[in-house]
Protein backbone atom coordinates (compact mmCIF):
# COMPACT_ATOMS: atom_id res chain seq x y z
CA UNK A 1 0.00 0.00 0.00
CA UNK A 2 1.24 3.21 -0.84
CA UNK A 3 2.13 5.87 1.90
CA UNK A 4 1.50 9.39 1.42
CA UNK A 5 3.42 11.98 3.27
CA UNK A 6 2.40 15.55 4.34
CA UNK A 7 4.82 16.97 1.37
CA UNK A 8 3.76 15.38 -1.07
CA UNK A 9 1.32 18.38 -2.11
CA UNK A 10 3.66 20.59 -1.76
CA UNK A 11 5.99 19.08 -4.11
CA UNK A 12 3.23 18.15 -6.52
CA UNK A 13 2.50 22.20 -6.40
CA UNK A 14 5.98 22.54 -7.35
CA UNK A 15 5.80 20.14 -9.84
CA UNK A 16 3.19 21.60 -11.68
CA UNK A 17 4.36 25.33 -11.64
CA UNK A 18 7.70 24.14 -12.78
CA UNK A 19 5.86 22.25 -15.64
CA UNK A 20 3.75 25.75 -16.34
CA UNK A 21 6.79 27.99 -15.98
CA UNK A 22 8.78 25.09 -18.56
CA UNK A 23 5.42 25.45 -20.45
CA UNK A 24 5.29 29.34 -21.38
CA UNK A 25 9.32 28.98 -21.97
CA UNK A 26 8.77 27.05 -24.80
CA UNK A 27 5.75 28.64 -26.20
CA UNK A 28 8.06 32.03 -26.28
CA UNK A 29 10.92 30.44 -27.72
CA UNK A 30 9.12 28.65 -30.64
CA UNK A 31 6.94 31.89 -31.29
CA UNK A 32 10.18 34.26 -30.91
CA UNK A 33 12.63 31.29 -33.85
CA UNK A 34 8.82 31.09 -35.57
CA UNK A 35 8.50 35.07 -36.31
CA UNK A 36 12.37 35.19 -36.84
CA UNK A 37 12.65 32.12 -39.49
CA UNK A 38 9.48 34.00 -41.40
CA UNK A 39 10.73 37.24 -41.13
CA UNK A 40 14.50 35.93 -42.78
CA UNK A 41 12.14 33.90 -45.44
CA UNK A 42 10.03 36.55 -46.63
CA UNK A 43 13.16 38.55 -46.88
CA UNK A 44 14.83 35.82 -49.33
CA UNK A 45 11.35 35.99 -51.25
CA UNK A 46 11.39 39.39 -51.50
CA UNK A 47 14.97 39.38 -52.75
CA UNK A 48 13.64 36.21 -54.82
CA UNK A 49 10.90 38.48 -56.70
CA UNK A 50 13.41 40.88 -57.75
CA UNK A 51 15.89 38.84 -58.60
CA UNK A 52 13.26 36.74 -60.96
CA UNK A 53 12.13 40.55 -62.67
CA UNK A 54 15.95 41.33 -62.92
CA UNK A 55 16.49 38.02 -65.22
CA UNK A 56 13.98 39.07 -67.32
CA UNK A 57 15.30 42.41 -68.05
CA UNK A 58 18.47 40.80 -68.51
CA UNK A 59 16.62 38.71 -70.90
CA UNK A 60 15.08 41.29 -73.00
CA UNK A 61 18.69 43.21 -73.07
CA UNK A 62 20.39 39.59 -74.87
CA UNK A 63 16.92 39.28 -77.01
CA UNK A 64 17.00 43.00 -78.38
CA UNK A 65 20.68 42.16 -78.78
CA UNK A 66 20.42 39.16 -80.96
CA UNK A 67 17.51 41.05 -82.50
CA UNK A 68 20.23 43.97 -83.60
CA UNK A 69 22.66 42.02 -84.74
CA UNK A 70 21.24 40.23 -87.10
CA UNK A 71 19.12 43.13 -88.62
CA UNK A 72 22.73 44.67 -88.52
CA UNK A 73 24.18 41.22 -90.65
CA UNK A 74 21.47 41.68 -93.22
CA UNK A 75 22.20 45.01 -93.83
CA UNK A 76 26.01 44.36 -94.29
CA UNK A 77 24.80 41.40 -97.04
CA UNK A 78 22.34 44.43 -98.85
CA UNK A 79 25.14 46.25 -99.14
CA UNK A 80 27.81 43.94 -100.79
CA UNK A 81 24.64 43.12 -102.82
CA UNK A 82 23.51 46.82 -103.81
CA UNK A 83 26.98 48.55 -104.45
CA UNK A 84 27.03 45.76 -107.55
CA UNK A 85 23.96 46.85 -108.32
CA UNK A 86 25.22 47.98 -112.76
CA UNK A 87 22.88 50.77 -112.54
CA UNK A 88 24.13 52.34 -109.49
CA UNK A 89 27.75 51.31 -109.79
CA UNK A 90 27.97 52.61 -113.73
CA UNK A 91 26.36 55.99 -112.51
CA UNK A 92 28.35 56.93 -109.73
CA UNK A 93 31.42 56.02 -112.00
CA UNK A 94 30.04 58.44 -114.55
CA UNK A 95 32.20 61.96 -114.28
CA UNK A 96 30.52 64.46 -113.04
CA UNK A 97 27.56 62.80 -112.32
CA UNK A 98 24.62 65.12 -110.88
CA UNK A 99 22.67 64.46 -107.13
CA UNK A 100 19.70 63.83 -108.71
CA UNK A 101 20.23 61.01 -111.06
CA UNK A 102 21.75 59.37 -107.96
CA UNK A 103 18.73 59.89 -106.02
CA UNK A 104 16.81 58.60 -108.35
CA UNK A 105 18.40 55.53 -108.33
CA UNK A 106 18.61 55.29 -104.64
CA UNK A 107 14.51 55.74 -104.17
CA UNK A 108 14.06 52.82 -107.15
CA UNK A 109 16.31 50.96 -104.79
CA UNK A 110 14.39 52.00 -101.91
CA UNK A 111 10.82 50.68 -102.92
CA UNK A 112 12.15 47.43 -103.84
CA UNK A 113 13.86 47.20 -100.28
CA UNK A 114 10.38 48.38 -99.06
CA UNK A 115 11.87 50.47 -95.72
CA UNK A 116 14.54 52.02 -94.29
CA UNK A 117 16.75 54.99 -95.83
CA UNK A 118 19.59 54.75 -98.44
CA UNK A 119 22.68 56.72 -98.56
CA UNK A 120 25.62 57.87 -100.96
CA UNK A 121 28.47 59.41 -99.30
CA UNK A 122 31.55 60.64 -101.22
CA UNK A 123 34.98 59.27 -100.20
CA UNK A 124 35.53 62.19 -98.38
CA UNK A 125 32.50 61.03 -95.89
CA UNK A 126 30.22 63.55 -97.13
CA UNK A 127 26.54 62.84 -98.21
CA UNK A 128 26.31 63.29 -101.52
CA UNK A 129 22.70 61.85 -102.42
CA UNK A 130 19.81 60.10 -100.28
CA UNK A 131 16.79 58.34 -100.49
CA UNK A 132 14.60 58.21 -97.44
CA UNK A 133 16.79 60.28 -94.90
CA UNK A 134 16.27 64.82 -95.92
CA UNK A 135 17.76 65.46 -92.48
CA UNK A 136 20.71 64.11 -93.76
CA UNK A 137 20.94 65.87 -97.02
CA UNK A 138 24.92 67.47 -97.98
CA UNK A 139 25.97 66.80 -94.09
CA UNK A 140 29.56 65.93 -93.45
CA UNK A 141 29.60 62.52 -91.44
CA UNK A 142 33.22 61.92 -92.16
CA UNK A 143 33.50 62.04 -88.37
CA UNK A 144 31.03 59.39 -87.48
CA UNK A 145 32.35 56.05 -86.06
CA UNK A 146 31.18 54.14 -88.38
CA UNK A 147 32.15 56.06 -91.78
CA UNK A 148 35.72 56.10 -90.23
CA UNK A 149 35.56 52.29 -90.11
CA UNK A 150 34.31 51.86 -93.45
CA UNK A 151 36.92 54.52 -94.97
CA UNK A 152 39.70 52.17 -93.12
CA UNK A 153 38.54 48.82 -94.06
CA UNK A 154 36.25 49.05 -96.57
CA UNK A 155 32.94 47.85 -94.65
CA UNK A 156 31.10 48.53 -91.42
CA UNK A 157 28.28 48.44 -89.66
CA UNK A 158 26.92 50.57 -86.57
CA UNK A 159 24.68 53.11 -85.61
CA UNK A 160 23.09 56.41 -85.93
CA UNK A 161 20.87 58.77 -84.07
CA UNK A 162 18.64 60.37 -86.59
CA UNK A 163 15.56 63.25 -85.58
CA UNK A 164 16.33 61.24 -82.59
CA UNK A 165 15.54 57.56 -83.99
CA UNK A 166 18.48 55.12 -83.96
CA UNK A 167 18.96 53.92 -86.86
CA UNK A 168 20.73 50.31 -87.73
CA UNK A 169 23.61 51.11 -90.20
CA UNK A 170 25.38 48.92 -92.95
CA UNK A 171 28.53 50.73 -94.73
CA UNK A 172 30.57 49.21 -98.00
CA UNK A 173 32.67 51.05 -99.98
CA UNK A 174 31.93 51.59 -104.14
CA UNK A 175 34.58 50.45 -106.07
CA UNK A 176 35.66 51.49 -109.40
CA UNK A 177 38.83 49.94 -111.11
CA UNK A 178 41.13 49.80 -108.42
CA UNK A 179 39.62 53.25 -106.45
CA UNK A 180 37.42 54.09 -103.89
CA UNK A 181 34.08 56.46 -105.72
CA UNK A 182 31.96 56.23 -103.22
CA UNK A 183 30.35 54.78 -99.77
CA UNK A 184 26.85 53.13 -99.55
CA UNK A 185 24.79 53.47 -96.59
CA UNK A 186 21.70 51.10 -96.06
CA UNK A 187 19.94 51.84 -93.19
CA UNK A 188 16.80 50.46 -90.75
CA UNK A 189 15.24 52.35 -88.10
CA UNK A 190 14.69 50.55 -84.90
CA UNK A 191 11.11 50.79 -84.65
CA UNK A 192 7.88 50.05 -82.32
CA UNK A 193 7.92 46.76 -84.04
CA UNK A 194 11.57 46.13 -82.92
CA UNK A 195 10.32 46.97 -78.99
CA UNK A 196 7.01 45.23 -79.62
CA UNK A 197 9.00 41.71 -80.39
CA UNK A 198 11.32 42.34 -77.33
CA UNK A 199 8.84 43.45 -75.13
CA UNK A 200 6.38 40.40 -75.58
CA UNK A 201 9.73 37.92 -76.02
CA UNK A 202 10.76 38.96 -72.51
CA UNK A 203 7.72 40.33 -70.99
CA UNK A 204 8.96 43.28 -70.27
CA UNK A 205 7.84 46.84 -71.34
CA UNK A 206 10.97 48.86 -73.11
CA UNK A 207 11.39 52.09 -74.16
CA UNK A 208 14.12 53.82 -76.37
CA UNK A 209 15.93 56.89 -74.95
CA UNK A 210 17.77 59.83 -77.08
CA UNK A 211 19.17 63.08 -75.75
CA UNK A 212 17.51 62.24 -72.03
CA UNK A 213 13.89 61.79 -73.71
CA UNK A 214 12.25 58.67 -74.29
CA UNK A 215 11.36 58.86 -78.27
CA UNK A 216 9.71 55.21 -78.47
CA UNK A 217 7.85 53.00 -75.49
CA UNK A 218 5.74 49.91 -75.86
CA UNK A 219 3.71 51.33 -72.64
CA UNK A 220 4.38 53.01 -69.78
CA UNK A 221 5.26 56.04 -70.89
CA UNK A 222 4.64 57.44 -67.82
CA UNK A 223 6.55 55.43 -66.11
CA UNK A 224 9.70 55.54 -68.45
CA UNK A 225 9.32 59.43 -68.30
CA UNK A 226 10.30 59.37 -64.31
CA UNK A 227 12.46 56.92 -64.59
CA UNK A 228 14.52 58.72 -67.29
CA UNK A 229 14.41 61.94 -64.52
CA UNK A 230 15.16 59.45 -61.50
CA UNK A 231 16.65 56.54 -62.57
CA UNK A 232 16.89 54.19 -60.07
CA UNK A 233 16.99 49.89 -60.18
CA UNK A 234 13.70 50.09 -57.95
CA UNK A 235 10.93 52.76 -58.81
CA UNK A 236 7.65 53.01 -57.07
CA UNK A 237 4.97 55.59 -59.11
CA UNK A 238 1.44 55.61 -58.11
CA UNK A 239 1.68 52.95 -55.80
CA UNK A 240 3.13 50.26 -58.35
CA UNK A 241 6.48 48.53 -57.93
CA UNK A 242 8.93 48.15 -60.55
CA UNK A 243 12.57 46.88 -61.03
CA UNK A 244 14.22 48.85 -64.14
CA UNK A 245 17.57 48.45 -66.25
CA UNK A 246 19.04 50.84 -68.52
CA UNK A 247 21.60 49.93 -71.24
CA UNK A 248 23.58 51.71 -74.08
CA UNK A 249 21.83 50.98 -77.45
CA UNK A 250 25.51 52.48 -79.21
CA UNK A 251 28.37 53.53 -76.78
CA UNK A 252 29.93 56.53 -77.85
CA UNK A 253 27.43 58.03 -79.76
CA UNK A 254 26.77 61.48 -79.63
CA UNK A 255 22.95 61.24 -78.26
CA UNK A 256 23.50 58.80 -76.08
CA UNK A 257 20.87 56.09 -76.92
CA UNK A 258 20.03 53.41 -74.71
CA UNK A 259 16.86 51.15 -74.00
CA UNK A 260 15.44 51.37 -70.84
CA UNK A 261 13.54 48.52 -69.70
CA UNK A 262 10.78 47.81 -66.47
CA UNK A 263 8.88 45.25 -65.13
CA UNK A 264 6.25 45.55 -62.28
CA UNK A 265 6.84 43.81 -59.35
CA UNK A 266 2.54 42.93 -58.95
CA UNK A 267 2.22 39.84 -60.32
CA UNK A 268 5.19 38.14 -59.27
CA UNK A 269 4.45 39.58 -55.41
CA UNK A 270 1.06 38.21 -55.64
CA UNK A 271 2.58 35.25 -56.82
CA UNK A 272 4.70 34.41 -53.97
CA UNK A 273 2.18 35.75 -51.26
CA UNK A 274 0.26 32.18 -50.52
CA UNK A 275 4.00 30.86 -50.79
CA UNK A 276 4.50 33.73 -47.72
CA UNK A 277 1.55 32.35 -46.39
CA UNK A 278 2.61 28.65 -45.82
CA UNK A 279 5.80 29.39 -44.07
CA UNK A 280 4.35 29.82 -40.93
CA UNK A 281 2.78 26.47 -40.77
CA UNK A 282 6.01 24.53 -40.10
CA UNK A 283 6.20 26.70 -36.50
CA UNK A 284 2.44 26.67 -35.68
CA UNK A 285 2.65 22.12 -36.55
CA UNK A 286 5.71 22.82 -33.74
CA UNK A 287 4.02 24.76 -31.67
CA UNK A 288 0.71 22.75 -31.54
CA UNK A 289 2.95 19.74 -30.99
CA UNK A 290 4.40 21.39 -28.28
CA UNK A 291 0.64 22.20 -26.92
CA UNK A 292 -0.18 18.83 -26.84
CA UNK A 293 2.85 17.37 -25.45
CA UNK A 294 2.81 19.86 -22.34
CA UNK A 295 -1.33 19.12 -22.29
CA UNK A 296 -0.59 15.44 -21.59
CA UNK A 297 1.98 16.16 -19.00
CA UNK A 298 -0.33 18.18 -16.99
CA UNK A 299 -3.36 16.26 -17.61
CA UNK A 300 -1.24 13.27 -15.84
CA UNK A 301 -0.32 15.26 -13.10
CA UNK A 302 -3.19 16.58 -12.46
CA UNK A 303 -5.01 12.67 -12.46
CA UNK A 304 -2.11 11.92 -9.30
CA UNK A 305 -2.86 14.77 -7.51
CA UNK A 306 -6.62 12.96 -7.47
Amino acid sequence: MRTITAYEPAGRSYTLRLNRSFFGVVVAVTVGLACAWSWVARQELAGSVVNENVARLEHARILFDAIRARTQQMLRAECRLLVEDPRLKSTLATQGIDEATVADILRDLAKLRGSGMLIVLTPEGRVFAQAGADELRGLDLSASAVVKNARNTGEAIGAWVIGGNIVDVGITSVRFDSGVIAYLVVGLPIDRSVLSAVGDGAGVSVALISGGQVTIATKLDKAFARYVRQPAPLLEIDGERYVARMTDVEPGAQAHPRLAMLRALGPSDDLFETVKLLLFVPPVLVLVAVLFAMSKKLSHVARRRI
